[in-house]
């Protein structure tokens, strides 16, 4: 899937192991959090292609992915049915 339209798409990446630190310098976050065994950061992306560098540095520093997920409306409704579709 590529993004045809200008906007960029928002995911939610939690890691295992405390490394906001580490993440500080290596991706362009709009949120990182530490805490507890976990890092949970938010990013934004252009397209696809920017999302799977951003993977390709997680693995570089053999960090474990435990969830990745998409953020934003169009994820809850992806047809555009919401209000009003019958």
């Amino acid at each position: 899937m590529t993004v045809l339209d200008d906007t960029a798409r928002q995911y939610r990446i939690t890691l295992r192991g405390e490394c906001g630190q580490l993440l500080a310098g290596v991706v362009d976050a709009l949120a990182i959090e530490s805490r507890r065994g976990w890092t949970c950061l938010v990013v934004s992306v252009r397209d696809e292609s920017a999302l799977y560098g951003i993977l390709d540095r997680f693995q570089d520093l053999a960090l474990h992915i435990i969830s990745l997920n998409e953020l934003g409306a169009h994820v809850l409704d992806p047809w555009g049915t919401a209000g009003g579709a019958r």
